[in-house]
C-alpha cells in the first residue's frame, strides 16, 4: 500500500513562499540566509513545501528562479528530493501561489511572528523586562505589552498604559511599537508611549523613531527631545520638545506636571489607583495644574490640587471622587 502523504498546512505555504521569494532578492541577508537553512533542516515537509511553491513560482514568473551561489548547496539537496506529485489539488496549487504573491508584495502574515510573550501590570505596580534580544521594556502602572518576535523583526504591541523602551538595535530585524493607531519604527533609540484617553504620546529621549499613522502613512522622523501626540482618529501633532525629566518620572514613582489640563492630570492619577477620579463640570476640565505628585499617595496629590485652584474633591462613594467648584 502506498504510504498517504498528509496534507501540508497552509501557514507551511506561507512560509516556503516567504522563502522562494526572498532567496530570489537582491538584499537578501545572510542572517537570512543562515534562518533559511535552519527552517529547510527542520521537516522533510519543510524541504516538500519549499520544493512546490518554488515550482508554482517558476510556472508563475515564466523563467526560473535565479539561486543565490551560497545557497547552492542547501538548493542542490532540494533538487535530489522526490518531485512534488503532478496531480495535486488545484485548491493547494492556488493556496502556494496567493501565498507566493502575499509574500513578494510584501504584506506581514500571521506566520511571520514565531514566538509571542505578554507582560502587563497591576495598578500600582511597574515591571522592567529584559527581552531576549537584549532590548529593555520598563511597563508602568496598569499597562499590558505583547512582543513578538519573527524572521522579518520584532514588535511590540503596547496595549494600553505606558512603557519605556530600550531597544538593541538590529539591522537585520527591525523593532517597531504599535500604539493605538500608530506605529512607531525605531531607529536605534529610547522612547516613551504613553496611552491615554484614546490618543498615544510618543517622547524620544534618545536616538531617533519613525512614526506613521492611519491618517499619515508616510513615516515622520522624530528626534531625540521630541514629542508627538496622535489620537484615535490616527490624526497626529506637530513636533514638539519636550522635558525628558517630566515624562520619566514615573519610573522613580512620580507623577510631574506643568499647566497640564485637570482633565489630564485626573486621568493620570487614576491609573494608579482603583478610584474613578472626574470633573463634575466640564468647565472645570482644562483648569491647569503644576506640581510634583507621588503615586502611591492619592491624598497628597487631591489636597494639593484642591490647594491650588477654586475646586474641591467630593468623595461619593468608595469608588468615586468628583471635583466641584
Amino acid at each position: 500500500m502506498n504510504r498517504i502523504t498528509p496534507p501540508i498546512s497552509p501557514s507551511l505555504h506561507e512560509q516556503a513562499s516567504h522563502w522562494v521569494v526572498r532567496l530570489s532578492a537582491p538584499d537578501c541577508s545572510a542572517s537570512e540566509r543562515r534562518a533559511f537553512q535552519d527552517w529547510l533542516a527542520l521537516s522533510p515537509r519543510h524541504r516538500q513545501s519549499y520544493q512546490n511553491a518554488e515550482a508554482i513560482w517558476r510556472e508563475f514568473s515564466g523563467a526560473d528562479v535565479q539561486p543565490d551561489p551560497r545557497l547552492m548547496a542547501a538548493r542542490d539537496g532540494l533538487r535530489r528530493a522526490q518531485m512534488a506529485r503532478r496531480r495535486a489539488r488545484r485548491g493547494l496549487r492556488l493556496s502556494i501561489a496567493a501565498s507566493l504573491l502575499i509574500a513578494a508584495i510584501g504584506i506581514p502574515l500571521a506566520w511571520d511572528w514565531i514566538n509571542t510573550d505578554c507582560y502587563s501590570t497591576l495598578k500600582g505596580q511597574r515591571q522592567h523586562i529584559a527581552l531576549r534580544d537584549g532590548s529593555t521594556i520598563e511597563l508602568n502602572s496598569n499597562s499590558q505589552v505583547r512582543v513578538r518576535y519573527g524572521w522579518r523583526g520584532r514588535e511590540a504591541v503596547l496595549d494600553r498604559g505606558e512603557a519605556l523602551f530600550s531597544v538593541a538595535h538590529d539591522e537585520t530585524k527591525p523593532f517597531d511599537v504599535v500604539a493605538g493607531h500608530g506605529k512607531i519604527h525605531d531607529i536605534g533609540t529610547r522612547f516613551n508611549v504613553c496611552m491615554l484617553n484614546n490618543s498615544a504620546t510618543v517622547s524620544v529621549l534618545e536616538g531617533e523613531v519613525a512614526i506613521a499613522t492611519e491618517r499619515r502613512p508616510d513615516p515622520q522622523n522624530l528626534l531625540a527631545g521630541q514629542q508627538i501626540k496622535y489620537d484615535a482618529r490616527g490624526l497626529a501633532s506637530a513636533p514638539a520638545s519636550f522635558d525628558a525629566t517630566t515624562v520619566a518620572a514615573w519610573r522613580e514613582g512620580m507623577l510631574v506636571f506643568k499647566k497640564t489640563a485637570l482633565a489630564e492630570v485626573l486621568a493620570q492619577l487614576s491609573r494608579y489607583h482603583d478610584i474613578e477620579l472626574r470633573v463634575a463640570d466640564p468647565q472645570l476640565q482644562n483648569l491647569k495644574v503644576s506640581g510634583d505628585f507621588p503615586t502611591d499617595d492619592l491624598n497628597l496629590a487631591l489636597n494639593a490640587i484642591g490647594a491650588a485652584l477654586p475646586i474641591k474633591a467630593v468623595r461619593k462613594n468608595e469608588r468615586l471622587i468628583e471635583f466641584e467648584r
